[in-house]
């Protein structure tokens, strides 16, 4: 039964995610005041220094890199108004030191031109940072653009979604869980600590109970951005001097790597978070190799449905499944179309996928189950290159969960696709057309994620 309810919950979350076309209200608390005020150093990739100051007092940006520099033993020259060098970091050509702000209620980083105007009092985070001419900071905000820099150590830690609970479980912090959504299944610990009473059940993904999480007494809360249940129910959190963090919704692979670094920023478990964002970049930068340096091919024509139904949902641009298919040389056919869409099966026809994927919880990853799939296709369907060819795979069961859920384990559903949409580039392994709780058996690049705490 609790299955059954997990799959019509990620089904009906994805639906909602692609249909909301309204903008979420943003929290018009301070919820800023309830934590410590900063300024950062960011070094690139992920590296970053946080001091703690107060930057309402109308300091300057030279004023306040050279607290933070004093306060982290840290050399740095400045010269005309500009930074030339940051603990040996040096501008030079293509990369600069250069102060990036970000205002109240906005989540974009803005280039500062000349710093020595700027008054930092009137900012919720700034920042110098060492970046090329297209490069940006490291995320600071959230979704309601509130820092995420200055909580206290975890201690009781309540998520509100499978992926955010998923993301905890990467930085090997399960045991600081007190509340959990009802759909969170995934790292088995979070399981067993359902069983044991040690993780309360708060609601379910799209209905999160206010006053079972505040029972909770927890340190930090973790709500999902892309539900607008979970906008409401932060600014009552904030409201009542809880602190909360709206996470990203994971719409693509960038913000689900976000995602990562928020929660170890938030839980104080950043050296964890660091060490995860290094194994999805190596997890990527491995699995992209293979047909960088192959003869690549051009890109293949894919169709990402959560059913086989004559007229289906589709994944269209603005969703993570879309971000991965692209980075691994797919054309997704409905790139056009934005987040998950339903369309109708005329549309099936004329895009004329020469591969389809079909994402779902509603089958088994049985041949038997197969065969009745392919048997049971509308004519538009069998119109396509990929019938005619033999290329619709059926991706379900636990591995079809996990194409649901924009989690750490986004990197073997990565490896899963590009071993569908390349067979002659990946031919260590025979890929079958269904997929399921055995998924493991044909992924090497990120078969030993250890991301199961």
């Amino acid at each position: 039964m609790e299955a059954l309810k997990l799959k019509l919950a990620l089904s009906v979350a994805i639906i909602a995610i692609g249909i909301v076309s309204v903008p979420f209200l943003v929290s018009s608390t301070n919820a800023s005041s309830q934590q410590a005020t900063g300024f950062l150093i960011d070094f690139e990739e992920w590296k970053v220094t946080w001091t703690e100051m107060d930057i309402s007092e109308g300091l300057d940006p030279f004023e306040a890199l050279s607290i933070a520099c004093k306060a982290h033993d840290l050399s740095y020259t400045t010269e005309d108004g500009t930074v030339k060098e940051i603990d040996g970091v040096i501008s030079n050509e293509t990369h600069k030191w250069e102060l990036w702000t970000i205002s109240p209620k906005s989540k974009t980083w803005i280039k500062e031109p000349q710093p020595q105007t700027i008054d930092l009092s009137q900012y919720t985070i700034a920042a110098w940072a060492y970046r090329d001419d297209k490069g940006i900071p490291t995320v600071a905000v959230d979704e309601t653009g509130t820092s995420v820099y200055g909580f206290r150590q975890a201690q009781r830690t309540v998520s509100l979604s499978p992926a955010l609970t998923e993301i905890i479980g990467s930085l090997r912090g399960v045991e600081t869980l007190v509340g959990t959504d009802r759909y969170s299944i995934h790292p088995d610990s979070v399981v067993a600590g359902h069983k044991e009473g040690k993780i309360k059940i708060v609601g379910d993904f799209l209905n999160p109970s206010f006053e079972l999480i505040v029972a909770q007494r927890p340190d930090i809360v973790f709500c999902d951005g892309s539900l607008y249940s979970h906008h409401l129910v932060i600014e009552r959190l904030r409201n009542s001097k809880m602190n909360a963090v709206l996470m990203y919704g994971g719409e693509n692979v960038q913000d689900i790597m976000n995602n990562v670094y928020i929660a170890g920023i938030a839980m104080g478990y950043e050296v964890r978070a660091l060490e995860v964002l290094g194994i999805l970049e190596k997890a990527q930068k491995d699995i992209t190799g293979e047909i960088d340096y192959g003869m690549r091919p051009g890109e293949v024509k894919v169709m990402f449905a959560l059913s086989s139904d004559k007229s289906p949902w589709i994944s269209g641009s603005g969703t993570f499944v879309d971000d991965l298919s692209s980075s691994v040389a797919g054309k997704n056919v409905f790139s056009s179309q934005t987040g998950w869409v339903l369309i109708n099966s005329e549309q099936v026809m004329s895009a004329n996928p020469s591969v389809i994927v079909i994402l779902t919880t509603d089958y088994a990853a049985t041949q038997s189950e197969y065969d009745s799939i392919i048997r049971s296709l509308s004519a538009e369907w069998r119109s396509t290159t990929a019938y005619k060819t033999g290329n619709i795979y059926l991706v379900s069961e636990s591995a079809g969960e996990m194409s649901q859920c924009p989690s750490p384990r986004f990197v073997q559903l990565m490896e899963i696709t590009a071993r569908i949409l390349h067979p002659d580039i990946f031919t260590d392994i025979d890929m079958p057309k269904y997929i399921g709780d055995d998924y493991m058996e044909y992924l090497t690049f990120t078969k030993h994620l250890d991301f199961n705490y």
